[in-house]
């Protein structure tokens, strides 16, 4: 009877830290959820981060107006790192990311009339990581970067451009 006494109380102390680990995890995983989706979202509505086809364009502004779409992407991601778990294996693909927007920002830079070719390298890599992000994981959704609907829920999207008033 004297064992039960002492192994009661070492089994309960074990069972509570066993609990608390669990729901620490828990609570930290979906944090982690919440804020790749956060992310991916971000990056989804991002409308100049679509799908081009690329062609070289002489004596046009377009990438300095890219560029603080992709510093403000960069931005993102980096910060998003900052809401992993330690030791997520996401980590490695939001480091991907982050340096592929750098790799964009360089090159753009130095040939802006090929800005386009750099913009779609850095959309693939951007997509390819949203997809490794979402893979296998029902609380994170897969979104293509920069290919929001203008559809209402339910309705198919229109070729059409939306009007704004």
């Amino acid at each position: 009877m004297e064992w039960l006494a002492f192994t009661a109380p070492v089994l309960g102390l074990i069972v509570g830290i066993g609990a608390g680990w669990c729901t620490r995890s828990g609570i930290d995983r979906r944090d982690e959820s919440v804020a790749l989706n956060a992310l991916i979202m971000d990056l989804h509505l991002k409308r100049s981060l679509a799908a081009i086809q690329p062609q070289t364009v002489e004596g046009s502004d377009g990438e300095a107006r890219l560029r603080p779409t992709v510093l403000d992407a960069r931005d993102r991601i980096l910060e998003t790192l900052t809401h992993l778990r330690s030791g997520s294996a996401n980590t490695g693909v939001l480091m991907r990311m982050a340096a592929a927007c750098t790799v964009y920002l360089r090159s753009a830079s130095r040939e802006p009339e090929r800005y386009q070719f750099a913009l779609m390298e850095l959309r693939e890599t951007l997509d390819d990581g949203v997809r490794l992000l979402s893979d296998g994981r029902r609380r994170v959704r897969g979104l293509p970067p920069g290919e929001r609907s203008t559809a209402k829920p339910g309705q198919r999207p229109s070729r059409r451009p939306v009007r704004r008033r």
